[in-house]
C-alpha cells in the first residue's frame, strides 16, 4: 500500500513537466487495450492521502489509483460525464474532478468507457450539498408577480419536491409557495409566483438533500436610508430626503417597485460631469451644526439613525430599473458616504469631494457600479432589480484607482451618487435611472 501512495504522490510531482509538453506531444499518451481496475480514490489533497473515499460532492477533486487507468476513454460519475485530462493520466494513477451537475439518473457507480467500447463499473456515491440560497433577482416583488431565486443545487425529486417558505422576520411566518406557483426550477435558479401572504424577511429553500435560509430579506426595509415614499420618506424613521445642489429628481408610483420611487434622467452623458444625474442627501440643516438634526427630522445624518460601528460586515442595497428606451453606456455610478466635517465650508457645494487629491478633490473610498462595462449598454428591461454592494468594496477614487483613504464608521453622515467618470471609456447616451430603497444591511 505505502509503495502505491509513492507512486501516486511522484505522478503529481512529475505532472507540471507533463504540462509543459502535452500540447504539442500529447504527453505521449497513448491509450492501452484492456480494462481498467481501480484499488481506491482519495482525495487530491496530499495532506489527507491516508483517507479512503466511497462517496464525494459535487466538484470534489479526486485521485484515482489501481492499473492500467490509460486503458479509460470516457468516464461518467452517474450519468454525468467528467473532463479527462491525459496530461493527469498515468498507468496507475488518474486525477480528476467530480462533475459538478446533479445526475439526472443515480447508479452510484463510476461508469468507464474503454478504448474499445466496453463498460467498467466502480461503486461510488456522488452526494449532492444541500441547496445554497444566494439571491433574488428582485428583492421587492408584489404578490401575484414572478420572482426569481438564484443559489445552487436546487433539487426537485418527484418523491421529495422542492418547497420555497417565507419565514417572516423572526422566523415565525411559515407562508409556503403553493406547488403551482413554482414555474420552473434549475440547479441555479427556481422562478416563481409571490403568494399572497408572503412578508418581509429571509427566504428557506428545502429540496430532498436538505434546507437553507436565503442570504437576504424579501422585501426588505432594514436600515432604509430613503423609500421616497412620504414627506420625510421612509416611514419617518429616517427623515432622509434628497437635498443638495442643482438636483433634478422626479417622484413617480406607475410601474413602482414599491410605492413611490425616485427618477433622474433623461440627460445625455459621455460619463463627464451632468448634474440632472446626480442624487445626493446631504445631512444636516447647513445654518448650524450639521449633526444637531436628530432621527426623524429632515436631514438627519446617517449614523444618528443606525448602527455602523460593524460596516465592514454590511452591504449597501437598492433596487433599480433603467428603460430598454433609455439605456447606460457611460460614466461608472459613483456612489459615495461622506463625513460631513469632510467636506466643511463649500466643498460640498463646489463638488470638490468626487475628485482626486491630484484634482483638487478629498480621495473620498466610494464604490463604482458599470454593468455597462462588460456589454458596451445596460438596461434592466423596464424590470426592477436589485443592486447589492458590500461596504468593504468602497474603495475606489473617481477615476477607477484606488483610493488611498478608507471608510470607517464616521464615513456615514451624507449620501451623493451619479453617474460620472469611473476609469473606463463609454459612448454617448441619455440614460434614465429609477431607484428605491436605499439600503445599508448586516450580511447574512
Amino acid at each position: 500500500m505505502k509503495n502505491i501512495f509513492k507512486l501516486a504522490i511522484l505522478a503529481l510531482a512529475i505532472l507540471p513537466m507533463c504540462l509543459m509538453t502535452s500540447c504539442d506531444q500529447n504527453n505521449g499518451f497513448e491509450l492501452t487495450d484492456g480494462v481498467p481496475v481501480i484499488k481506491y480514490i482519495r482525495p487530491q489533497d496530499v495532506a489527507a492521502k491516508d483517507s479512503l473515499l466511497t462517496e464525494a460532492y459535487l466538484g470534489s477533486s479526486l485521485t484515482i489509483v489501481g492499473e492500467n487507468l490509460t486503458s479509460i476513454k470516457e468516464m461518467y460519475f452517474n450519468d454525468q460525464a467528467a473532463v479527462l485530462n491525459t496530461s493527469y493520466i498515468t498507468y496507475n494513477t488518474m486525477l480528476v474532478t467530480v462533475p459538478k451537475n446533479i445526475p439526472g439518473e443515480v447508479k452510484d457507480m463510476i461508469i468507464m468507457i474503454t478504448k474499445d467500447g466496453q463498460e467498467v463499473t466502480y461503486p461510488f456515491h456522488v452526494a449532492v450539498p444541500g441547496p445554497v440560497v444566494n439571491s433574488m433577482a428582485c428583492e421587492h416583488v408584489k404578490a401575484g408577480e414572478e420572482a426569481i431565486i438564484y443559489g445552487q443545487y436546487f433539487v426537485d425529486d418527484p418523491n421529495v419536491p422542492l418547497t420555497i417558505t417565507f419565514t417572516g422576520e423572526q422566523r415565525s411566518h411559515n407562508e409556503v409557495v403553493p406547488n403551482e406557483n413554482i414555474k420552473e426550477i434549475t440547479q441555479s435558479s427556481i422562478r416563481f409566483v409571490v403568494p399572497e401572504n408572503a412578508v418581509m424577511g429571509q427566504v428557506q429553500v428545502a429540496t430532498v438533500y436538505g434546507s437553507a435560509l436565503s442570504k437576504f430579506y424579501f422585501r426588505d426595509k432594514r436600515n432604509v436610508i430613503t423609500d421616497f415614499d412620504g414627506a420625510a420618506h421612509a416611514g419617518s424613521e429616517t427623515g432622509i430626503i434628497p437635498q443638495g445642489w442643482n438636483l433634478k429628481p422626479t417622484y413617480l408610483e406607475e410601474n413602482g417597485v414599491d410605492g413611490f420611487y425616485c427618477q433622474v434622467g433623461p440627460a445625455t452623458t459621455e460619463g463627464g460631469w451632468v448634474e440632472d444625474l446626480k442624487l445626493s442627501f446631504w445631512a444636516g440643516n447647513w445654518n448650524g451644526d450639521p449633526m444637531s438634526i436628530q432621527k426623524g427630522e429632515a436631514g438627519v445624518p446617517i449614523r444618528n439613525c443606525y448602527d455602523m460601528s460593524d460596516w465592514q460586515n454590511m452591504s449597501f442595497k437598492m433596487e433599480l430599473c433603467i428603460p430598454s428606451s433609455n439605456p447606460w453606456s457611460a460614466g461608472a455610478l459613483q456612489i459615495i458616504f461622506v463625513n460631513n466635517q469632510q467636506c466643511a465650508n463649500d466643498q460640498w457645494q463646489n463638488n470638490t469631494y468626487i475628485h482626486t487629491s491630484a484634482n483638487g478633490g478629498l480621495d473620498l473610498p466610494r464604490a463604482l457600479y458599470r454593468p455597462w462595462a462588460t456589454t458596451g449598454s445596460y438596461d434592466t428591461g423596464d424590470q426592477w432589480i436589485t443592486v447589492t454592494i458590500p461596504l468593504t468594496d468602497f474603495i475606489y477614487n473617481d477615476d477607477g484607482t484606488k483610493s488611498p483613504k478608507m471608510m470607517s464608521e464616521q464615513s456615514f453622515d451624507s449620501f451623493i451618487m451619479w453617474p460620472k467618470d469611473g476609469g473606463v471609456a463609454g459612448k454617448e447616451c441619455t440614460p434614465i435611472f429609477r431607484y428605491d430603497n436605499l439600503r445599508i444591511v448586516p450580511n447574512l
